[in-house]
Formats: structure tokens, sequence, C-alpha cells
């Protein structure tokens, strides 16, 4: 790849950087369609993530952006426009500039975990599913997509009681046949449990829950790329259940970012 100043950028930003999967991807993708176009990753404290955002206005060679943890809420407030599913979940992860400076938000990373869910052989249709980390940027955007592809039952779990409760709402005034709570009465009757928290990056990091009493055929997902097999994902392997792990659904977002993007049409 040959860097001029004909090439345009498209930054992903978080805080910290080092566990992102997306720019090889992307780069990837740039490369095998010949695009002249690169992804970067900026490391930005949250201090610095509303100047970014207003910095990006003016950067007429960027195309728009990728957002990663913590930085998903901040780039929602600083949008012009958003999907309907960036507003539900009221985080973006996916930022397309147009040509004079407006920002559009878009939040993939419900899509995408579906989208892995499928290709693993799960049908989340009429299913009992949990989500851990249900406030944050990735955790409420799964919810909605859970949601929005049918499952029975969703339990909403968030340590911030703000967070928990603006999510449900939204969800219940959005999806009104998906029955809503806040804790699990009965594992035994969960067809899937995802850890959209942090969690697991660190190897220190306590269990987000315990897979110990999930019934055969439940499947356990986790958002964490780095490592790829969390302790959370191993604790289910040992129990014998099937997983999803964070570089699936890495995987599958390229495609939806690639649209959110607008980088399609550049090919």
């Amino acid at each position: 790849m040959t860097i001029t100043g004909t090439t345009r950028f498209y930054p992903l930003i978080g805080y910290p950087i080092v566990q992102v999967k997306t720019p090889p991807l992307i780069n990837g993708y740039f490369a095998e369609k010949g695009i002249d176009a690169v992804m970067i990753p900026l490391e930005i404290d949250p201090q610095g993530a509303r100047s970014f955002f207003e910095n990006l206005r003016h950067w007429s060679n960027c195309g728009g952006c990728s957002i990663t943890i913590p930085h998903k809420q901040a780039a929602f407030e600083a949008m012009d426009t958003l999907t309907p599913r960036a507003r539900l979940s009221r985080s973006v992860n996916t930022v397309r500039r147009d040509a004079e400076g407006r920002l559009h938000g878009d939040m993939t990373d419900g899509a995408a975990f579906v989208s892995a869910l499928t290709a693993n052989g799960f049908d989340p249709t009429a299913k009992h599913a949990a989500v851990i980390g249900a406030g944050g940027g990735a955790g409420a955007s799964i919810c909605e997509a859970l949601c929005a592809a049918g499952v029975a039952s969703l339990v909403v779990i968030e340590a911030d009681a703000r967070r928990r409760d603006t999510i449900v709402k939204a969800l219940g005034d959005h999806y009104s046949d998906v029955t809503l709570s806040s804790r699990i009465d009965d594992a035994a009757s969960m067809n899937l449990l995802v850890n959209a928290t942090p969690l697991g990056m660190k190897p220190d990091d306590p269990l987000p829950f315990d897979p110990a009493n999930l019934p055969p055929g439940a499947m356990v997902a986790d958002v964490v790329t780095k490592p790829e097999i969390t302790r959370l994902l191993e604790a289910a392997q040992v129990r014998g259940l099937p997983i999803q792990t964070g570089m699936d659904m890495a995987r599958a977002q390229l495609g939806h970012q690639i649209d959110a993007l607008g980088i399609s049409s550049l090919s």
C-alpha cells in the first residue's frame, strides 16, 4: 500500500486501541478492490473525543471513521444525522463524512453480531437471550438487533441503573412483542448469553457470568477480540457449549461497515 496525496483516510478511534481488529480487514478490502484508501488506528483519550469529531468535519480527504470503546456515546452526541438503530442504542460506531463536512452516524455492532450468529448456525428467532453490559454502545446495539431478529425474551443486564432503564424503555417502545427483564431467573431456560462488556481483555478479569447452569446447546458469545478465546468462552467450551468469539463478530462487521461508510461506492 502506497499512501499519496490522493489517498482517502478512514481512522478508527478508541482508547486503548491495541485490541482492534478492523483495520486489517478494511485495508484488505481496499487492497483487493484497488481502492486508494487506508484505515488507520488512532488512540484518542476520552477528553479529546469531542474535538476529534469537530476536526473531522474539516478533514476533507477523510471519508469517515470507525469508533470503538469508549467513544461510541460521544460519537452519538456529535452527529448531524443518525440511523434509527443508532438513535435507539444512543451510540455510534461508524461515521460517514459527506463533502460538506456533515457527519452521519450508524451503529452496526448489533447487525454484525446477528450476522455472526447466523453464520455460526444459531437462529435467534423465538429464543431466550441475555446481554451483560446491555447499556454500553455494543451491548445496546446487540439488544436492538436481537429484538429485531425476533427473540421471544431478552434479559437486559446493566450495572448502571440509568443506562439500563434507558435501553429497556427504548426497546419496549419499539419491540412490544419481546418480553424484557433485568435479571436471569432461570439460567436453564436461556438459549443465548452475551458478554458485551470489556471483561475478559485482561487475564485476571472475573467472569462476566458463570455458564455452568446453562442448558446443553445454549450459545455463549463474547464481544472481546483479544484474546479471541476469553476465560468465559473457555468455561463454555469445558461445558460443551457452542461459542461465538469477538473475532466472529469483527469479521461479520466488514460488510456492514463498508456499507455504512459508503466505501462500496468507491470500488
